[in-house]
Order: C-alpha cells, then structure tokens, then sequence
C-alpha cells in the first residue's frame, strides 16, 4: 500500500510541476520521496519491516564558483536536506509484537553533490553528507537497544540520476545508505542504517548560484607539522556483561540511573605533505588520556561504571601511530586516520576465548579553519565499527 502511494505521488508531481523559462546558473530545491529498502543494526539486532519518508532538499548551485576544491572535485552543488523517516512499521525480528520500536526519525544533513559522470543533460552525483537528528523513541522510552539518546550523528552517502524534464525541472532518482548513532556519547549505540530508494523532482527557483568569494582560502604549503588536542566523554554500558535486567536487575537498574564521568583527551601530533589543493598525506602520534580508568577490584558497580568496551583501559595513557589523508573543501577539511598501538594496556575478558584485542584503531574527523594555522575539530575514535568516543578541540599548524 505504501509504494502505491509513493508512485502516485511522484506521478503527480510530474505533471503538475509546468517547465519554465530558462534561468542559468540558479539554485533549486528538491522534494523526494523514499521508500526502505532493506534496515539493519549491530549485535545481532535484526530488524524487519517496511520503512518510508520525505527529504526536501536546498541546493546551492556551484557553477559560478571558481574555487580549486569545486573544479577538482567537480561538485554540482552543495545543500542543505531535511527529512522525515516513519520507521512505525519496523520491528525486530527476534521479538514479537515490537513494531514502532524504533518511533521516527527526523534528519538535516549537510551533503556535496558530485558529478561522477555526465551523459547530456544527464548527471550521476555521488551524494556524500554529514549532520544531526532527532529520534523518537530510545532505549530509555522503550528499552530499545539500538538507539541510546534522542539526538544523533548522521551520515548518508548515495548515488543519484539528475535529467531534466523541463526548462528548469530536473527529475531525480537514486539510491542511498543512512546511518544514525550518537557516538557512544550515551549508551548503548548500536546504531541504525538504512538502506533507502527515492525519487523525486528538483525545480529552479529564482535564487542566483553564489559566485566565488572574494578572497579565497589559501592553504597549500607543501611540507606543514600539526598538534591537536581534545576532550570527549563517554557514555556508560547499559546492556551486557550481567546488565541483563531479567538476570541481574539491580545492576541494570543502577546502570541507567548512574552518571557517566567517563571523560577522555585525544593529542595528536603529525606531519601533513599536501599533494595538491584538495588532498593531504599524513603520518603522526595519537595518545588519550583517561581521566578514569578501568576499575576491576572494589565492587561490582565500579566495574560497570568504568567498563568501556574496547576502549576499556587499565592506564591512564594508550598511545599509537597511525598514516592517513585530509580531504580540503576550502576552509573545511575532513581527516582520517589509520592505526596500531604502540602502548595500550586494554581489558580482556577472562570468560571469552574468541576475544580479539583492540590493536589498530582508526578516527576521522571534521575541521574548520579560521587561519591557515588553527582550525576547531570535531573528532571520532573508533575500534574496528565501535565507536569510542568523540572529541572537541582545537588544531594548530606549523608550516
């Protein structure tokens, strides 16, 4: 029934959007709408169902911009999307009579639209994003054990056909992965992805594209040296581990009531060789510094409250060396970062002989530069699909 009406809607949508004249170069906006194709989570977590919604979607037209990072990276445009996702129907497969588990999902996601190919007037985007959102129902409404706070981290990644049925009128179709988790700010964080297929009709308006700005950032020195630092937290378990609240409830208990203090520093230090304007090498040291350790020796609740998964330390200081690159959108960079320990004194539990230690790592990043020299980062460590924890901070450049 509901694919029914979502091909309904796109019908009328085709015929009652009428072409106009012809404006260059003009930003546009986007209405489509997306069925689930296929929902899935960690731990075992499998989910069932059928899934549906709507993303309207502003799109800042590039054309006019001259910048290295636009031509190079052959970006259509940049844009703003918002959706609403009906996740009611969804339910876990393992348990009967959960549908509406997961409640809804509102989203905004910051995305970059690249021209992959070109055929014509025809386009295919690779459609990467970032953002934030906001879910309905968490493990502390309805002890759903995938979702641990109301706001969320958001990611979407898909490709996308563009071709022109009007003057001004383009239709879209694609396909896209959606993921949503609050980086282990609040746990638990199995997190949600979706796999999602839309189409959709994207209209002119009467905005210009923005031309380039008049002074550019600059920042290609080839040979530079970085330090960074930053603080994040770290939300304590709730599930697992005798948090069972059926076999131990007063555990359980204590464990969602309790705060979490579980507080962590991230430094790093690095060489970059810039390869070119939107593209970066690096190679450097990561510590973290734990402001609480692991406790395995007063009682129990001690033992849940400083418990961290893989990020679970007896040290006060891990350390590592890792490689990776810096993807340059301007002012805007995004690093990530690949890893192996050099000293980290991890837990290992004594009951589980398939346990496979945390030795590589990896995190990634998001920054922006005020100055060539100092930029804000947000970034997240992570062991393997885990998430670790996210950090805040500043990063200082020597060139």
């Amino acid at each position: 029934m509901v694919k029914k009406y979502f091909l309904l809607f796109i019908v009328v949508l085709v015929l009652y959007i009428k072409p106009a004249l012809a404006q260059d170069n003009k930003n546009s906006i986007e209405l489509s709408p997306f069925t689930g194709l296929q929902m899935f989570s960690a731990e075992n977590n499998t989910l069932a169902g059928n899934f549906y919604g709507l993303e309207g979607v502003y799109h800042i037209n590039m054309a006019n911009n001259k910048a290295d990072w636009v031509h190079m990276l052959n970006i259509r445009d940049v844009n703003i999307a918002l959706s609403y996702r009906d996740f009611q129907n969804v339910y876990l497969t393992h348990k009967p009579g959960s549908e509406g588990v997961l409640g809804n999902y509102i989203g905004a996601v910051s995305r970059i639209n690249i021209i992959l190919l070109k055929a014509g007037r025809t386009d295919l985007l690779l459609t990467p994003g970032f953002g934030f959102g906001y879910a309905t129902q968490t493990f502390y409404t309805n002890n759903n054990e995938m979702v641990g706070s109301h706001i969320n981290f958001t990611a979407q990644i898909g490709l996308k056909v563009l071709t022109p049925i009007g003057r001004t009128t383009r239709l879209t179709a694609g396909i896209d992965l959606y993921h949503f988790s609050n980086a282990a700010f609040k746990l638990p964080n199995d997190g949600i992805n979706s796999i999602n297929a839309s189409i959709g009709i994207d209209q002119d308006i009467n905005v210009p594209a923005p031309s380039t700005a008049k002074k550019l950032f600059t920042n290609y020195q080839k040979h530079s040296f970085e330090f960074g630092v930053n603080i994040g937290r770290r939300g304590i378990v709730q599930t697992g581990g005798g948090l069972d609240p059926i076999v131990n409830s007063a555990n359980a208990a204590y464990q969602r009531t309790a705060s979490s203090d579980l507080y962590q520093s991230g430094f790093y230090a690095g060489y970059n060789y810039r390869l070119n304007a939107v593209l970066s090498l690096r190679a450097g040291f990561d510590a973290v510094y734990y402001y609480r350790t692991l406790d395995t020796i007063s009682n129990v609740h001690h033992f849940y409250a400083t418990y961290q998964e893989l990020g679970s330390s007896y040290d006060r200081i891990r350390v590592g060396a890792s490689l990776g690159a810096e993807l340059w959108l301007g002012k805007f960079s995004l690093p990530v970062n690949f890893g192996r320990y050099i000293h980290y004194h991890y837990f290992v539990p004594t009951n589980n002989h398939n346990y496979a230690p945390p030795d590589y790592y990896w995190s990634f990043g998001a920054r922006y530069y005020f100055t060539p020299w100092l930029a804000i980062e947000a970034k997240q460590y992570l062991h393997r699909t885990q998430a670790d924890f996210a950090g805040f901070g500043v990063v200082f450049k020597i060139h």
